[in-house]
């Protein structure tokens, strides 16, 4: 499948995700190249690097694998067989996130690689921190609970890799509901409530900003750089990426806020953020981004000192700039500078 379906309205998912669910199928003793035959699929062209599918062929395939299994929570197998690298460069850049809450805004920022037919956001309070994924406007036909509840399984699974098994959620939220809340319960090790206004993973704020004693920033960052990469190539046409490229090409030389970027892209501000939303993002999430783009290839060139970079950034102080950079790569600038 070419990178041209990712230019439809179409809401697509990766291969890789599929594969992985077929891989649980298997583990059933049945035929899942014959389940996503009957939905269209065809699993020797999902073997294709970067490959996608549309993602109303998922639920098809949910719809049969749960009634061949007679497993309404398929999901937690899913889990079971779960790898990073089911979602790709996401899933790696994840699990070298130095914490918990580094790989949340990772997986929010780049949800779009697993699906774009989703809104991934974090719900934070003094205590809490909520991973909650929503199906985009127009397409709840579209979501399934197995698709979801695995969607939750996996990423709990990817954060007992960074944190270790005693890593818990706190609680877990489901727009749909099942006959029992049980077995995730007992996968979960916490309470699950059903009929949610969304699904999401709740956790304590104070365990999700623990360090990683494996984690990889560098490596991080470069992974960060190719999912970028490969999003560029649908996403060409969106706001967002409007946005982004008009504050890299002109954060370093002018103050910039929202009102002007809006005014930039022909819009009132009002529409401008009404735009982002539908695409799962905010301004200041993008200028953050954008800082930190520009942060790194700055200190990369070492030619302007840091306090230079920090005021170009529109930092009011070095201080600032280097909380900021710490809490984007995991060291100082001049850690990183080297």
């Amino acid at each position: 499948m070419s990178d041209d379906n990712l230019t439809t309205q179409i809401p697509t998912l990766i291969g890789s995700w599929a594969l992985l669910v077929a891989k649980t199928i298997e583990s059933y003793g049945l035929n899942s190249e014959d389940i996503f035959s009957k939905a269209g699929i065809n699993l020797e062209e999902l073997k294709k690097n970067d490959s996608r599918f549309p993602a109303y062929q998922m639920v098809k395939v949910w719809e049969e694998t749960v009634r061949q299994t007679q497993d309404p929570y398929i999901a937690i197998r899913v889990a079971e067989h779960f790898k990073p690298s089911a979602y790709s460069a996401l899933g790696l850049t994840m699990a070298a996130s130095r914490h918990i809450y580094d790989a949340l805004k990772r997986c929010t920022q780049y949800s779009k690689v697993i699906s774009d037919g989703t809104m991934a956001e974090l719900e934070e309070t003094d205590t809490q921190v909520a991973f909650v994924l929503r199906p985009r406007p127009g397409f709840r036909a579209l979501t399934h609970i197995t698709s979801m509840s695995a969607t939750l399984c996996c990423m709990f699974h990817i954060f007992r890799d960074i944190a270790g098994e005693t890593f818990n959620v706190q609680e877990v939220h489901f727009e749909q509901s099942l006959d029992s809340t049980k077995p995730f319960e007992d996968f979960f090790n916490c309470p699950v409530f059903y009929n949610r206004d969304s699904s999401k993973l709740v956790f304590d704020k104070s365990e999700v900003y623990a360090e990683q004693p494996f984690s990889h920033s560098k490596l991080a960052n470069s992974l960060d750089e190719w999912i970028e990469e490969y999003l560029s190539k649908f996403q060409e046409e969106k706001i967002s990426t409007k946005v982004q490229k008009y504050l890299l090409k002109n954060l370093a030389y002018e103050d910039l806020d929202k009102p002007k970027v809006a005014k930039n892209l022909a819009m009132s501000t009002r529409m401008l953020q009404r735009k982002l939303q539908e695409e799962g993002t905010v301004y200041t999430e993008l200028l953050d981004n954008c800082r930190k783009k520009l942060a790194i290839k700055l200190i990369h060139e070492k030619i302007q000192p840091l306090s230079e970079v920090a005021h170009i950034l529109g930092f009011s102080d070095q201080s600032n700039f280097t909380r900021a950079f710490k809490r984007w790569t995991g060291s100082t600038p001049n850690q990183f500078r080297g």
